[in-house]
Protein backbone atom coordinates (compact mmCIF):
# COMPACT_ATOMS: atom_id res chain seq x y z
CA UNK A 1 0.00 0.00 0.00
CA UNK A 2 1.39 3.61 -0.95
CA UNK A 3 1.74 6.43 1.59
CA UNK A 4 2.79 9.93 1.89
CA UNK A 5 6.05 10.43 2.81
CA UNK A 6 5.68 13.33 4.60
CA UNK A 7 8.06 15.83 6.84
CA UNK A 8 7.49 18.40 9.00
CA UNK A 9 4.15 19.47 7.45
CA UNK A 10 2.67 16.24 9.42
CA UNK A 11 4.06 17.14 12.83
CA UNK A 12 1.85 19.87 14.01
CA UNK A 13 -0.86 18.20 12.35
CA UNK A 14 -0.99 14.80 14.37
CA UNK A 15 0.29 16.14 17.74
CA UNK A 16 -2.37 19.12 17.92
CA UNK A 17 -0.04 20.55 20.33
CA UNK A 18 0.27 24.45 20.75
CA UNK A 19 3.28 26.20 20.15
CA UNK A 20 6.14 26.59 22.96
CA UNK A 21 5.75 30.43 23.29
CA UNK A 22 2.55 32.00 22.37
CA UNK A 23 1.58 31.91 18.32
CA UNK A 24 2.19 36.04 18.12
CA UNK A 25 5.71 35.37 19.12
CA UNK A 26 6.49 32.91 16.88
CA UNK A 27 5.70 35.45 13.67
CA UNK A 28 7.06 38.43 15.59
CA UNK A 29 8.88 40.60 12.85
CA UNK A 30 8.60 38.35 10.12
CA UNK A 31 5.28 39.84 8.54
CA UNK A 32 3.97 41.81 5.37
CA UNK A 33 1.06 42.91 3.63
CA UNK A 34 0.18 43.52 0.65
CA UNK A 35 0.98 47.23 -0.94
CA UNK A 36 0.08 47.60 -4.56
CA UNK A 37 2.11 44.77 -6.99
CA UNK A 38 4.72 44.56 -3.73
CA UNK A 39 5.02 43.59 -0.24
CA UNK A 40 5.80 45.64 2.40
CA UNK A 41 6.35 45.16 6.54
CA UNK A 42 3.57 44.74 8.50
CA UNK A 43 2.94 46.04 12.03
CA UNK A 44 2.64 43.37 14.02
CA UNK A 45 2.28 45.53 17.25
CA UNK A 46 -1.58 45.64 15.35
CA UNK A 47 -1.78 41.74 16.72
CA UNK A 48 -1.49 42.61 20.35
CA UNK A 49 -4.58 41.21 22.18
CA UNK A 50 -4.98 38.74 19.17
CA UNK A 51 -6.91 36.27 20.82
CA UNK A 52 -7.34 34.02 17.92
CA UNK A 53 -5.30 33.33 14.57
CA UNK A 54 -6.37 31.31 11.14
CA UNK A 55 -2.99 29.94 8.95
CA UNK A 56 -3.57 30.04 5.28
CA UNK A 57 -1.38 27.75 3.17
CA UNK A 58 -1.79 28.52 -0.55
CA UNK A 59 -0.18 29.01 -3.81
CA UNK A 60 -0.51 30.96 -6.77
CA UNK A 61 -0.08 27.45 -8.95
CA UNK A 62 -2.91 25.95 -7.32
CA UNK A 63 -5.82 25.67 -8.94
CA UNK A 64 -7.98 25.13 -6.21
CA UNK A 65 -7.04 27.60 -3.59
CA UNK A 66 -7.50 30.22 -6.24
CA UNK A 67 -10.60 28.96 -6.83
CA UNK A 68 -10.78 29.08 -2.74
CA UNK A 69 -9.03 32.38 -1.89
CA UNK A 70 -11.85 35.07 -3.35
CA UNK A 71 -14.00 33.51 -1.01
CA UNK A 72 -11.73 34.00 1.77
CA UNK A 73 -11.26 37.11 1.14
CA UNK A 74 -15.05 38.35 0.74
CA UNK A 75 -15.42 36.49 4.24
CA UNK A 76 -12.97 38.07 6.26
CA UNK A 77 -14.03 41.57 4.42
CA UNK A 78 -17.51 40.60 6.18
CA UNK A 79 -16.04 39.63 9.11
CA UNK A 80 -12.93 41.07 10.11
CA UNK A 81 -14.01 44.48 11.48
CA UNK A 82 -16.68 42.91 13.60
CA UNK A 83 -13.87 40.64 14.88
CA UNK A 84 -10.54 42.50 16.13
CA UNK A 85 -10.11 39.66 18.16
CA UNK A 86 -9.23 37.59 15.25
CA UNK A 87 -6.47 37.75 12.29
CA UNK A 88 -5.67 35.58 9.42
CA UNK A 89 -2.07 35.07 8.40
CA UNK A 90 -0.91 33.77 5.05
CA UNK A 91 1.96 31.43 4.26
CA UNK A 92 3.00 30.96 0.70
CA UNK A 93 3.94 27.63 -0.92
CA UNK A 94 4.73 29.40 -4.34
CA UNK A 95 8.45 28.74 -5.76
CA UNK A 96 9.36 32.78 -5.51
CA UNK A 97 8.73 35.74 -3.58
CA UNK A 98 7.48 37.61 -6.99
CA UNK A 99 4.83 34.93 -7.37
CA UNK A 100 3.53 34.82 -3.99
CA UNK A 101 3.35 38.50 -4.34
CA UNK A 102 1.91 39.04 -7.39
CA UNK A 103 -0.90 36.35 -5.88
CA UNK A 104 -1.79 38.85 -2.69
CA UNK A 105 -1.94 41.94 -5.13
CA UNK A 106 -4.21 40.01 -7.66
CA UNK A 107 -6.67 38.25 -5.37
CA UNK A 108 -6.45 41.63 -3.48
CA UNK A 109 -5.72 39.63 0.17
CA UNK A 110 -6.30 42.17 2.80
CA UNK A 111 -4.30 39.78 5.91
CA UNK A 112 -0.64 39.93 6.63
CA UNK A 113 1.47 37.56 4.96
CA UNK A 114 4.82 35.74 6.68
CA UNK A 115 7.58 37.06 4.77
CA UNK A 116 8.82 34.53 1.92
CA UNK A 117 12.15 34.38 2.54
CA UNK A 118 11.26 33.84 6.22
CA UNK A 119 9.22 30.99 5.51
CA UNK A 120 11.35 28.15 5.02
CA UNK A 121 12.76 28.64 8.50
CA UNK A 122 9.17 28.77 10.37
CA UNK A 123 9.18 25.49 11.07
CA UNK A 124 6.65 25.64 14.21
CA UNK A 125 4.01 27.57 11.41
CA UNK A 126 5.03 25.09 8.49
CA UNK A 127 4.10 22.00 10.90
CA UNK A 128 0.58 22.96 10.96
CA UNK A 129 0.33 22.39 7.15
CA UNK A 130 -1.07 19.32 5.98
CA UNK A 131 -0.48 16.91 2.63
CA UNK A 132 -2.32 19.03 0.36
CA UNK A 133 -3.74 23.09 0.00
CA UNK A 134 -5.24 24.98 -0.04
CA UNK A 135 -4.94 23.92 3.95
CA UNK A 136 -6.75 26.41 6.23
CA UNK A 137 -5.74 26.35 9.96
CA UNK A 138 -7.58 27.45 13.10
CA UNK A 139 -5.26 28.63 16.47
CA UNK A 140 -5.80 30.43 19.70
CA UNK A 141 -3.31 32.50 21.16
CA UNK A 142 -1.33 29.72 22.39
CA UNK A 143 -1.15 28.09 19.07
CA UNK A 144 -3.56 25.81 19.93
CA UNK A 145 -5.35 23.88 17.18
CA UNK A 146 -9.14 24.82 17.12
CA UNK A 147 -9.65 23.28 13.91
CA UNK A 148 -8.09 21.57 10.63
CA UNK A 149 -8.56 21.41 7.18
CA UNK A 150 -7.06 17.70 7.69
CA UNK A 151 -9.01 15.66 10.43
CA UNK A 152 -6.07 12.51 10.79
CA UNK A 153 -5.45 11.71 6.42
CA UNK A 154 -9.10 12.94 5.96
CA UNK A 155 -8.79 16.23 4.10
CA UNK A 156 -12.41 18.29 5.44
CA UNK A 157 -11.39 21.10 3.44
CA UNK A 158 -10.83 24.95 4.34
CA UNK A 159 -14.71 25.79 4.55
CA UNK A 160 -15.10 23.34 7.59
CA UNK A 161 -12.43 25.59 9.20
CA UNK A 162 -14.33 28.37 8.52
CA UNK A 163 -17.49 27.48 9.79
CA UNK A 164 -15.79 26.77 12.94
CA UNK A 165 -14.25 29.97 13.33
CA UNK A 166 -17.24 31.58 12.67
CA UNK A 167 -19.15 29.33 15.55
CA UNK A 168 -16.33 30.26 17.68
CA UNK A 169 -16.64 34.26 16.77
CA UNK A 170 -20.04 34.48 15.83
CA UNK A 171 -19.28 35.46 12.79
CA UNK A 172 -21.54 34.78 9.17
CA UNK A 173 -20.91 31.55 7.31
CA UNK A 174 -18.76 31.22 4.19
CA UNK A 175 -20.18 31.33 0.86
CA UNK A 176 -20.34 28.33 -1.38
CA UNK A 177 -19.38 27.91 -4.80
CA UNK A 178 -19.78 25.23 -7.52
CA UNK A 179 -16.16 24.54 -8.15
CA UNK A 180 -14.91 21.47 -7.35
CA UNK A 181 -11.48 20.83 -8.34
CA UNK A 182 -9.21 17.97 -6.23
CA UNK A 183 -6.39 19.75 -3.77
CA UNK A 184 -3.08 19.98 -4.97
CA UNK A 185 -0.16 18.71 -3.06
CA UNK A 186 1.80 21.42 -1.59
CA UNK A 187 5.63 21.59 -2.39
CA UNK A 188 7.83 19.80 0.19
CA UNK A 189 11.86 19.89 0.46
CA UNK A 190 11.27 16.00 -0.79
CA UNK A 191 9.60 14.20 -2.76
CA UNK A 192 6.12 13.17 -1.45
CA UNK A 193 4.41 9.88 -2.95
CA UNK A 194 0.23 10.04 -2.89
CA UNK A 195 -1.84 7.04 -2.50
CA UNK A 196 -2.43 7.28 -6.74
CA UNK A 197 1.45 7.07 -7.29
CA UNK A 198 2.02 10.26 -8.15
CA UNK A 199 4.66 12.27 -6.48
CA UNK A 200 5.22 16.12 -5.16
CA UNK A 201 7.40 18.39 -6.04
CA UNK A 202 10.55 20.11 -4.84
CA UNK A 203 10.66 23.08 -3.61
CA UNK A 204 11.64 25.75 -6.58
CA UNK A 205 10.45 23.41 -9.03
CA UNK A 206 7.15 23.53 -11.16
CA UNK A 207 4.24 21.79 -9.42
CA UNK A 208 2.81 18.42 -10.48
CA UNK A 209 -0.43 17.99 -11.65
CA UNK A 210 -3.37 18.41 -8.31
CA UNK A 211 -4.02 14.82 -6.88
CA UNK A 212 -6.55 14.11 -3.82
CA UNK A 213 -5.30 12.56 -1.12
CA UNK A 214 -6.44 9.34 0.13
CA UNK A 215 -9.78 10.16 2.01
CA UNK A 216 -10.30 13.33 0.21
CA UNK A 217 -13.71 14.92 0.60
CA UNK A 218 -12.75 18.35 -1.02
CA UNK A 219 -15.16 17.81 -3.85
CA UNK A 220 -18.03 18.06 -1.19
CA UNK A 221 -17.09 21.46 -0.15
CA UNK A 222 -16.98 23.33 -3.09
CA UNK A 223 -20.79 21.76 -4.38
CA UNK A 224 -23.37 24.21 -4.32
CA UNK A 225 -26.16 23.56 -1.14
CA UNK A 226 -28.45 21.00 -2.82
CA UNK A 227 -26.49 19.70 -5.65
Amino acid sequence: MRTFTLGLCAIGLLSGSAFAEPFVSSIKGDLVASKGKRTARFDDATLAGTKYFAVYFSASWCAPCRAFTPDLVTWYNENKPKHPEFELIFVSHDNDEASMEAYMAEDKMPWPAVKYSKVARAKEIKALCGPGIPCLVFLDADGKILSNSYEGPTYVGPRKVLADIGKTLGASAPADTGVAPAPALAPAATTATSPSGSSGVGVGTKPVTPVSPQGSNFDQFFKKKGQ
